[in-house]
């Protein structure tokens, strides 16, 4: 897998890219339903963006993150003094203490598909009993063989890629969309689809409730998030 952009150019992503539409809605749904004083931990937080903008908006809540790059924790740590952050791997990891809230944002398919269960069970596992966890992630259309996965990938990627020029984005911000298309078609990420993963969220946790970000028009594929509680 090519390596994740830098901080810098994984905000100015968030301008452009179609995902935006779905980051903004779980700061919104964040702000809204987190219990007052509550504890809010982002894992895979990569460069803290989501907990800076939290931390404006809620300003009671305890909030820590969690990323396994070393130059993300490096950038939030200096970024946004007033957050934990911690260096970690996702399935190895441990919170100090359980969290009310839970977040985890275009990140799990990160992961490879043998470890996604695995990874979305951790994330069940640091959130108090009672709380909830936000987690968002793109989805490719279902699929049914290696071949059927390929096409799926290339169709989402370059959606992902027009959409990304269509909003006027600089190259610093589409030369990362082609790569989602290169690493998705490759094997490189490991986008699933919908239909594949809400399984895993309902054994993980006892009620799920999913929102369909983007696009717009109806279809399988696309950007996703799902509230699930504990």
């Amino acid at each position: 897998m090519k390596e994740l952009p830098d901080s810098k150019i994984y905000e100015l992503e968030m301008n452009y890219w179609p995902y935006k539409t779905s980051w903004r809605k779980v700061l919104e749904l964040i702000v809204e339903k987190s219990p007052k004083n509550g504890a809010l931990l982002d894992v895979m937080c990569g460069p803290g963006y989501l907990l800076g903008q939290i931390a404006q908006k809620r300003k009671d809540l305890e909030l820590s993150g969690q990323d396994f790059d070393k130059r993300y924790i490096s950038y939030s740590k200096k970024t946004y003094p007033n957050i934990g952050f911690e260096l970690g791997d996702i399935l190895t990891w441990k919170p100090k203490e359980l969290s009310d809230v839970v977040t985890c944002t275009g990140s799990v398919h990160h992961m490879p598909y043998e470890l996604q269960a695995k990874t979305v069970e951790r994330i069940a596992e640091m959130v108090k009993p009672g709380g909830f966890a936000i987690i968002s992630d793109c989805f490719i259309d279902d699929y049914g063989d290696e071949r059927e996965r390929k096409l799926a990938a290339a169709k989402l990627g370059y959606e992902y890629l027009r959409e990304t020029i269509e909003n006027g984005a600089p190259n610093e911000a589409i030369v990362p969309a082609l790569d989602i298309l290169w690493n998705d078609v490759m094997r490189d990420e490991f986008k699933t689809s919908m239909k594949k993963r809400l399984p895993v969220y309902e054994k993980s946790f006892k009620k799920v409730e999913t929102i369909k970000t983007w696009p717009e028009f109806d279809s399988e594929y696309g950007d996703y998030i799902s509230i699930c509680w504990k």
